[in-house]
Order: C-alpha cells, then sequence, then structure tokens
C-alpha cells in the first residue's frame, strides 16, 4: 500500500514538474529599438517566445533560436535564419544589426507591455526594446 501510494506521488510530482509556468518572456514582441535606434515605420522586426524557443522575422527574413531563461537571466543561441531578401537596404541594416546584438544579450527586464533585451550589467541601456504584439501570427 505504501509502495503504490509513494509510486503515485511521484509520478504527479513527475509531471508537475515536467509543466513549465509562463515565462515573462513567453508572448509575441515587435522590436521598437535596437540599441537606441528606433525602425522606421515601414520597418518590422517580431519575435515570439515559446518555452526554450524563439521564432520571428527581421524584416528581411524568418528566424528561430534556442532561449534559455532562469530568473531575470537569458541566453540566446543557435540563431538560424531562412534565405531571403531584403526588401530595402534599411531592412538590411536592421537585421545586420538585430542579429548582431541578439548573442549579446544577457538578462530582460519586462514592465508591463514593454521589454528590454539588456545585455551586461555594466551597461543599462537596452539593447532591444520591443513591445507586446498582438497583431502577430507568429
Amino acid at each position: 500500500m505504501y509502495r503504490r501510494a509513494a509510486l503515485a506521488l511521484a509520478a504527479l510530482l513527475t509531471a508537475s514538474c515536467a509543466q513549465q509556468a509562463p515565462s515573462e518572456l513567453d508572448g509575441a514582441w515587435q522590436v521598437q529599438e535596437i540599441a537606441g535606434a528606433s525602425l522606421n515605420a515601414d520597418e518590422r522586426i517580431h519575435f515570439s517566445v515559446e518555452g526554450e524557443t524563439m521564432r520571428g522575422s527581421t524584416g528581411c527574413n524568418d528566424f528561430t533560436a534556442s532561449v534559455s531563461q532562469f530568473s531575470g537571466s537569458i541566453s540566446i543561441g543557435n540563431v538560424v535564419e531562412s534565405d531571403g531578401v531584403c526588401p530595402s537596404e534599411a531592412a538590411q541594416t536592421n537585421e545586420a544589426r538585430f542579429l548582431g546584438v541578439l548573442p549579446s544579450v544577457t538578462r530582460f527586464a519586462r514592465h508591463g507591455a514593454s521589454l528590454d533585451l539588456l545585455g551586461d550589467p555594466a551597461q543599462p541601456d537596452a539593447l532591444i526594446t520591443a513591445r507586446s504584439d498582438t497583431s502577430s501570427t507568429q
């Protein structure tokens, strides 16, 4: 009897540990600024985070990346892009800037519908500032 109860408890604990609570990063985000520079109104970079995966579009290419997070710390790696063509030189520049700073992100801060992806703690400015994106289908 005790053994059956112990096995049932172990199964319950394993199932509850396997289900992770949603993170503050989870959801769809539209990039507003990259390293302090705003995007033009006709340029759109967006991403979504679900668990350990980031998916999005740089305005030129779709991408996916792995995400590891703990508390306010984050690590983004293994960015994989589709092959595409940028519609403009400005979009190509923004894509390069976005993908250039993404590996430097080490922490995040969420303030309501705003998300800051931050780097080195000695540098308080956000590498990427995004807003909750309710229009994204990602």
